[in-house]
């Protein structure tokens, strides 16, 4: 399962998934993800995504590929991601797959929030 929340105050928009999905449960998350995401750059505002993972298996390797595939067609440079993972091997298996990508891969919910409102840091693990 995959939902999708927007927090008003801070404008970040949650992502939580867990277990094993699809491509068409990822093609459905991004087809609305999109749609919040037209609306927020309409609006001139930033956007800022914090995706919870931490509770969803390893995907199958088409599923992966779909995924990191809409990640390049649905965000733009100024975008800022935080992907919550559960563990460091996680963390190292998510990084390695992202490549170039502009996301920042944490273990727990604050650090991640505080990239997310800090538009001058790099991700971690991105050298300067």
């Amino acid at each position: 399962m995959i939902a999708c929340e927007l927090d008003d105050p801070d404008g970040i928009i949650f992502v939580h998934a867990t277990g094993v999905w699809s491509i068409a449960d990822v093609e459905r998350h991004y087809m609305h993800l999109g749609l919040i995401l037209s609306d927020r750059r309409r609006n001139g505002l930033p956007i800022r995504i914090l995706s919870d993972v931490t509770e969803a298996q390893r995907q199958a390797r088409e599923v992966e590929a779909r995924i990191l595939d809409l990640m390049e067609q649905t965000y733009l440079p100024t975008d800022r991601v935080a992907i919550l993972v559960g563990s460091v091997a996680d963390k190292m298996y998510v990084r390695a797959r992202l490549g170039k990508a502009i996301v920042g891969v944490f273990s727990t919910q604050l650090p991640a929030e505080m990239w997310l409102m800090s538009d001058d840091l790099q991700p971690p693990g991105i050298a300067a």
